[in-house]
């Protein structure tokens, strides 16, 4: 959990053919638990910094 006064925002690490399962899981029971919607951003981690 991180982020403050904007609900909380989780970050997950997981293998890409695992995505669609924590989205789902998160769908079902983020919102009836929290009373808040979630918003997904999905991305893809990159070799970091370069010049082109």
């Amino acid at each position: 959990m991180t982020g403050g006064g904007f609900g909380g925002c989780v970050v997950v690490v997981a293998p890409t053919e695992k995505v669609e399962a924590v989205r789902s899981i998160i769908v079902e029971n983020y919102e009836k638990t929290t009373g808040l919607k979630e918003d997904f951003y999905v991305c893809k981690a990159s070799e970091g910094v370069s010049l082109c």
